[in-house]
């Protein structure tokens, strides 16, 4: 996995279902929480974005937009948001060219190129200022998400 000091990869991800975005783009308009989860619809992504969601004022507050991101379709995304009524956006990696590119890939039961739980704090040059890898049952550490996101303004 890519980690501390290294450059957000260029790579384009789906924001919405008809238009994409590169990450290193993202930095650009502010620093961001970049939040790798498996799937969309599955009980541990789900508990894990709701946290996300709740804690988005917070880490808004403190100059860090914070970005979920995982293999599924930007269709599945707009019906997942819509029925949890996350306003977190949730980027697509369909093509799985981000998971690779952050080294967050992995086989799941079977399914090949599975994103990893994983978080990225990215400051505003498009710079990774903190990295963690979870483990697949396993829920971020939102505290130490969102101090790590203070430590930067």
């Amino acid at each position: 996995m890519i980690g501390v000091g290294d450059p957000i990869p260029d790579v384009q991800v789906w924001r919405s279902t008809s238009e994409t975005v590169g990450l290193r783009q993202l930095a650009g308009k502010s620093s961001y929480l970049l939040l790798s989860y498996l799937f969309d619809w599955s009980s541990t992504c789900t508990n894990e974005l709701s946290q996300l969601n709740s804690r988005r004022d917070e880490l808004l507050a403190t100059g860090v937009t914070p970005y979920g991101i995982s293999r599924d379709s930007p269709w599945s995304h707009v019906a997942w948001q819509q029925a949890l009524d996350i306003e977190v956006p949730l980027l697509s990696d369909w093509t799985g060219e981000a998971v690779r590119s952050l080294e967050i890939v992995q086989e799941f039961r079977g399914l090949p190129d599975v994103a990893r739980r994983a978080a990225f704090v990215v400051d505003g040059e498009g710079i990774i200022r903190g990295a963690w890898r979870y483990g697949a049952s396993e829920t971020s550490d939102f505290d130490m998400l969102v101090e790590s996101a203070r430590s930067l303004s």
